[in-house]
């Protein structure tokens, strides 16, 4: 093969004249190297021919082809045969290539143009580069789907298309394979794979409720940290809805996202409420919600602040789902600060701003902290406005053997109507560990809770003092042993050690009993005033394994250890009861249980369980069950037990029928009333550039139905539901 490095100076160059309209300008310095099986220079013509298996590259692009001629003095290179232009982002294909290295103009024949970013397609017989990001088709088409037989295309004329802006076309057709679906005269499509402000996809729904609605989003980038979305609901029997969204993240541990929707009058106010679906006929609407988090004192101290406020406690009822609903929002916050929103079916939402600051022995917390209930007029609810905590955590004294730690807490209590006051705890904690040659230990404990009081009555029979102070004291000792066994398993070549801890440990504790009737009913929030004097014991296992595999992230060989199974079960006994005079003492507490389960990222299970040995039943039992397999199938199941309170239990499990096709289920059923709050069918088909979600909701309030459609590259571009009221609220 002959190799020719033309290096051709820059300065020398200019562009063919009357060439303009054939050509477009591309990025290329350095020299261009040429290789080809036959290489020959035309003096005349200031031109190099290649023929057999050409490359000519130049900088980061690189023209492939069967022959190409490159003019020496405008680095226009004329290529034929198997052409392929390669540059880090695109690809162009096509049996004729007309294109300048230099700045850049070209065009390909019969082509095709495959953007790699966002497995762009553009096809066309003539293919026009009009600028470094811009293409220009007489007739043309694009598509997302890999291969020569696209599952849907959109075609049209007169085609131009700025990648990381947005394309337009006229007489424009959307085909699946080869037939025609949709026709348009004039389209406009997003073209871009970067945060780019402008137009996201629609949603369209219909309810009983809402009418005919349409939600249109705007996203608006302000900067590489921030951006903002605007979205305009419209519903046809209730108006107007505004919804904006907030989001930025500034450094690492300072980001956040806002929410705010407002709908100035809602048309189906006064209908609702003499239907009985809502409490009162609302007017002007709205809902606030945030969370943040910020890095304060170059990241010494951080800020954490989540905020609910909503208008009225049928609105997270009503507004569920769509762009700014509850579920989207809900999912946002979880996705982005890891934190969820109380359900939606809460009436009682809380906003709290929290100041956190660690040092090496002691750690600090300040908070405000509103509860709205929104079942009230909120003035009788106790708020903490603000609650301060300084801890110090456990540190040797000296060399005494003792060990020290403390809590100390200063609350404002704050209500419209009723008590207010300021409450504040000091609870110095003095410990003595000792260990008996590895065979025991004990550990003593003496702990002392002072509190400082000034508060108000809280009604005319709270007779007691509003100021002065009060002391509680309580001893402890823990006694304990640890024992283990490491158990060899597995191949030499796949070698595996599992490790069984065992801890048992018995605690007695004693506290007196404490006579607050003296003082006011609000100084005495958060105190044990009951004499405590019992037993307690327990077992604790853990399970550990150890393997040596390669590590996922960092790919190095190490030993890889995993708590797989941990098991504690403990038990008390009360001896003022069991001493005392009554007539069917209780002196025996519950058994509880509590397992977790993790032997591997498919499968985890928790649980917990209270048995009451007098009752002879189960006070609570909780469990949650995950797993999933490598093929996409999954069930989560949650079961709640509380006795005479609560039995219920929510699963969601998915079937992978096939890699495209999914199907789900999830429930939501009260167990005791043998009734569903919710249930949930999906069906769902998600294939290399397109899909598509079907799901129908049937709730103890709602039913309906609502379908999604997305194309690869464009998220999903239409949403239809129809959502009809199944429920009655009660005043």
């Amino acid at each position: 093969m002959a190799v020719l490095a033309a290096l051709l100076g820059l300065g020398l160059l200019s562009s063919p004249a009357g060439a303009a309209g054939e050509l477009i300008r591309v990025d290329a310095n350095g020299p261009v190297d040429i290789r080809a099986d036959q290489i020959t220079y035309d003096e005349a013509a200031k031109s190099y021919l290649a023929e057999g298996e050409v490359e000519i590259i130049r900088g980061v692009n690189r023209i492939f082809a069967d022959k190409a001629r490159l003019h020496s003095q405008t680095l226009v290179a004329e290529a034929e045969g198997r052409v392929r232009l390669n540059t880090p982002s695109e690809t162009l294909t096509g049996q004729r290539m007309l294109v300048d290295l230099q700045g850049g103009a070209g065009k390909v024949y019969d082509g095709q143009i495959f953007i790699k970013p966002n497995n762009f397609y553009l096809r066309g017989q003539e293919i026009e580069k009009t600028g470094k990001d811009s293409y220009h088709m007489d007739r043309g088409s694009f598509t997302t789907c890999d291969g020569a037989n696209p599952a849907w295309t959109v075609s049209g004329r007169d085609m131009d298309v700025d990648i990381e802006g947005y394309g337009t076309m006229r007489d424009t057709a959307f085909r699946i394979k080869d037939w025609p679906v949709l026709w348009s005269p004039w389209a406009a499509f997003p073209a871009k794979f970067k945060r780019q402000s402008g137009l996201l996809p629609p949603q369209v729904g219909m309810t009983d409720r809402d009418g005919i609605s349409y939600s249109q989003p705007y996203f608006q980038t302000l900067g590489e940290d921030q951006d903002a979305t605007l979205t305009l609901n419209y519903m046809s029997y209730r108006g107007l809805d505004y919804g904006l969204e907030y989001r930025y993240h500034l450094a690492p541990g300072s980001k956040g996202i806002f929410m705010v929707d407002y709908m100035p009058e809602d048309g189906m106010g006064q209908e609702l409420k003499d239907n009985f679906k809502n409490v009162e006929a609302y007017d002007s609407r709205y809902w606030f919600r945030m969370k943040g988090d910020q890095q304060l004192f170059n990241n010494t101290m951080l800020l954490k602040a989540d905020v609910d406020l909503v208008s009225d406690q049928d609105y997270l009822r009503e507004f569920a789902y769509g762009y700014t609903g509850f579920e989207a929002s809900n999912s946002r916050f979880i996705e982005w600060m890891g934190r969820e929103l109380d359900t939606r079916h809460s009436t009682w939402r809380t906003n709290q701003i929290n100041l956190q600051r660690y040092w090496s022995t002691a750690t600090f917390n300040g908070s405000l902290t509103y509860y709205d209930d929104l079942t009230t007029n909120n003035k009788t609810t106790q708020q903490q406005l603000p609650k301060l905590t300084f801890d110090a955590t456990r540190q040797a004294v000296g060399d005494t053997g003792w060990y020290f730690q403390m809590g100390s807490a200063y609350t404002y209590y704050y209500q419209d109507e009723g008590a207010r006051g300021h409450i504040s705890d000091i609870s110095p904690t003095f410990s003595l560990p000792l260990n008996f040659n590895d065979y025991l230990s004990l550990e003593p404990s003496f702990a002392w809770k002072q509190r400082f009081f000034s508060v108000d009555r809280d009604s005319s029979t709270d007779t007691g003092d509003t100021t002065g102070t009060t002391e509680l004291w309580n001893f402890q000792t823990q006694a304990s042993t640890y024992m283990y066994r490491v158990f060899e398993m597995g191949t030499p070549e796949d070698p595996l050690k599992i490790k069984h801890a065992f801890k048992p440990n018995v605690t007695y504790s004693y506290q007196p009993n404490i006579d607050y009737e003296d003082i006011a009913l609000l100084a005495r929030q958060g105190q044990t005033q009951n004499r405590v004097n019992k037993l307690s014991y327990g077992i604790n296992n853990t399970l550990t394994s150890k393997r040596i595999k390669r590590d996922d992230e960092t790919g190095e060989v190490r030993p890889i250890y995993r708590d797989f199974l941990q098991f504690n079960i403990a038990h008390a006994f009360d001896m003022d009861q069991f001493r005392s005079d009554d007539q069917d003492p209780h002196y025996w507490g519950n058994v509880d249980a509590k397992v977790e389960i993790y032997p591997s990222k498919y499968l985890y299970l928790e649980a917990d369980s209270s048995f009451n040995l007098y009752e002879n039943r189960w006070d609570s039992i909780n469990s949650l069950l995950k797993t999933m397999n490598r093929r996409g199938d999954s069930i989560t199941v949650d079961y709640r037990f509380t006795h005479d309170l609560v039995k219920q239990v929510r699963g969601k499990f998915t079937v992978a029928v096939t890699k495209e096709w999914s199907v789900s289920y999830i429930n939501h059923r009260d167990l005791d009333e043998n009734s569903d709050f919710e249930s949930i069918y999906e069906v769902a088909y998600q294939g290399q550039c397109w899909g598509i979600r079907a799901f129908y909701v049937d709730d103890i309030e709602e039913r309906g139905y609502f379908l999604a459609f997305s194309l690869g590259g464009f998220g999903e571009l239409f949403g239809w539901g129809q959502i009809r009221s199944t429920g009655t609220t009660s005043n």
